[in-house]
């Protein structure tokens, strides 16, 4: 099942938005290492949606504005 949101990234503007499972090993290990690890445990980082072009991670917070 793909469960990758079709939206742009609010950042860079790159279509490469992907969830947490989307995200390949390699991918997982760097956005372990964004800021916002720091803010958010593991279980509700793998709710965010990253950026796989610039690495912007945007939060439940921000995907609920619809």
């Amino acid at each position: 099942m793909n469960s990758s949101p079709e939206k742009t990234c609010p950042r860079c503007g790159s279509a490469k938005m992907k969830r947490w499972n989307d995200l390949a090993e390699e991918e997982q290990m760097l956005a372990r290492k964004l800021p916002l690890s720091a803010e958010y445990p593991l279980g509700e980082r793998k709710k965010h949606v990253f950026c796989t072009r610039c690495w912007f991670e945007e939060t439940e917070k921000r995907n609920t504005n619809a």
